[in-house]
């Protein structure tokens, strides 16, 4: 008899209203999206992820696309889980594209008022002129934007320990304009996949999981970081 299928729990994008894995959840039918939760005022990625890690288990897979990604990995160190899977991320702040890297300097939580200032100015720019980089500010302006602020902020003050000690795969598309693939160290990389990855390529994206996941749980040497 074939053993049940692992659980794999997928964490939102940047956007986590955004139905990022509507394609992909029929095909993982072992998968559940986990939702984030309320940041608290100039909170941590590591102290958010502390507070998220109660909701998995050591049995899980944990996953999760753009920051989710990044997060998955800050939980996956306290959880311990069976395997982290990266979708349209990244592994370590030196593979941020080299604006991102900038404002690192800047220090992350402290970039608020530059990241509210930089969403009002978008905000500004006509319809008709506006561009899919001018959208994705918008988000960072008023009272809707604290989440995008802080998650932003988070992602430039992350400083992660150099190593994983559970194993790890890494799923990328090469047309992928936000993180752009030239900058990661991919495992697994999708002709024309897009950012959002699981809905530009859930097929494919799906079968790196289920490969990585069979790999993990036979204890294969390969996926370990």
């Amino acid at each position: 008899m074939k053993p049940p299928s692992p659980l794999i729990c997928l964490l939102p994008g940047m956007t986590q209203q955004y139905p990022v894995y509507h394609r992909l959840l029929p095909l993982l039918p072992s998968a559940r999206v986990v939702p984030f939760i309320e940041p608290q005022p100039d909170e941590t990625l590591q102290a958010y992820a502390r507070r998220m890690a109660p909701q998995f288990s050591r049995d899980c897979f944990i996953g999760g696309v753009s920051f989710g990604g990044i997060l998955a990995q800050e939980i996956s160190r306290i959880v311990q889980p069976q395997g982290c899977i990266v979708i349209a991320s990244i592994q370590h702040p030196s593979q941020l594209p080299p604006r991102l890297r900038l404002l690192r300097t800047l220090g992350g939580r402290r970039t608020h008022r530059l990241l509210r200032a930089t969403g009002r100015l978008a905000q500004s720019v006509p319809a008709r002129v506006r561009t899919s980089s001018t959208a994705r500010l918008r988000k960072l302006s008023g009272d809707a934007g604290r989440w995008h602020r802080w998650a932003t902020g988070a992602v430039l003050d992350w400083q992660p320990p150099t190593s994983m000690n559970v194993p790890l795969t890494h799923i990328h598309g090469d047309a992928d304009t936000t993180f752009p693939v030239s900058y990661t160290t991919a495992d697994t990389i999708i002709s024309g996949g897009k950012h959002a990855l699981p809905v530009s390529h859930p097929e494919e994206t799906a079968a790196a999981i289920r490969r990585f996941a069979e790999n993990a749980l036979a204890g294969s040497d390969t996926t370990k970081r």
